[in-house]
């Protein structure tokens, strides 16, 4: 495989992190498998978006899934990846923390909150 192509599908994994629904639901999957009913659950988001997400997410590998009788059960394809995703978020709050002398500290404290959910 050429480097423009590692690229390309590096760029396409990166896409899909970009969204906050996506990031949200692999966080709800990092503790253990889950059915779609119970990513609602999670998430309180609508089934038809939270299974739109999913589908999309299996078609480019971030997810996988395993059918258990009726119910399909969702997982993140590598662990390594919820270790990637903590990682960019600490260096976000790291970043934060050193830039946040130009802030109030209501802007601190907002951006603080939504680093750590």
């Amino acid at each position: 495989m050429d480097d423009k192509r590692v690229y390309e599908l590096q760029a396409e994994v990166y896409k899909a992190l970009s969204n906050p629904t996506r990031l949200m639901i692999i966080g709800c999957l990092g503790e253990r498998e889950k059915t779609v009913s119970e990513v609602v659950e999670c998430l309180g988001l609508s089934k038809s978006n939270i299974s739109q997400h999913l589908s999309y997410m299996k078609a480019i590998g971030l997810v996988c899934s395993r059918k258990e009788g009726r119910k399909v059960y969702y997982y993140v394809s590598d662990k390594r990846l919820l270790k990637a995703i903590e990682s960019i978020k600490q260096v976000l709050f790291e970043r934060f923390l050193v830039c946040s002398r130009a802030m109030s500290p209501e802007e601190l404290s907002k951006l603080v909150t939504n680093i750590e959910q």
